[in-house]
C-alpha cells in the first residue's frame, strides 16, 4: 500500500508504505528539500519493475523538471532510486509544484501497484497537509 507520512522537517513531503509481506515490495516516495541546497531530491523505493522507473522519469520530465543526478540501487526485489531534480535551473520550492510532483509520482506508481488505489481513493493514507504557500 502507498501511504503518506509526515517527516520531522517542514520541507519534506512523503508517501511511504508498511507491509508485513516482504515478498511483495510496496512503493515508497519521499520528496526531500533539506539534503541538497541546489536541488530537490526525490527518493523512490519499489519492486524491481523497470517500467515504473522509466515512467517516473518521463512523468518528471513532462512536468518540466530536469533530473540533474540520479542513482539506482537494487537489493533483492526492491529498487531504490534517488533523483536530484531542478526546474528552470533551480531547486523546486513552489509548494503547489511539490504537491504536483508527489501526486504525479504516486499516480504513476499506482499503475504498477493497483492494490493501493482503493485506500488512496478513500483518503485513508493522506496524513500530511498540503505545503503552505510562502507569502
Amino acid at each position: 500500500r502507498i501511504c503518506c507520512q509526515s517527516i520531522n522537517s517542514a520541507n519534506v513531503l512523503g508517501a511511504s508504505s508498511m507491509t508485513a509481506d516482504d515478498a511483495v515490495p510496496q512503493p515508497v516516495v519521499l520528496i526531500d528539500q533539506d539534503s541538497d541546497r541546489d536541488a530537490t531530491i526525490v527518493q523512490l523505493s519499489f519492486g524491481d519493475r523497470l517500467g515504473a522507473l522509466l515512467d517516473t522519469m518521463k512523468a518528471l520530465k513532462d512536468l518540466g523538471l530536469d533530473v540533474t543526478k540520479g542513482s539506482v540501487a537494487t537489493d533483492s526485489s526492491v529498487t531504490q532510486t534517488k533523483f536530484h531534480i531542478m526546474r528552470l535551473g533551480r531547486k523546486v520550492e513552489d509548494p503547489d509544484m511539490l504537491e504536483t510532483i508527489r501526486l504525479t509520482i504516486i499516480n504513476n506508481l499506482l499503475q504498477y501497484h493497483p492494490e493501493s488505489s482503493e485506500k488512496l481513493a478513500m483518503g485513508e493514507f493522506f496524513g500530511i497537509k498540503a505545503p503552505e504557500k510562502k507569502g
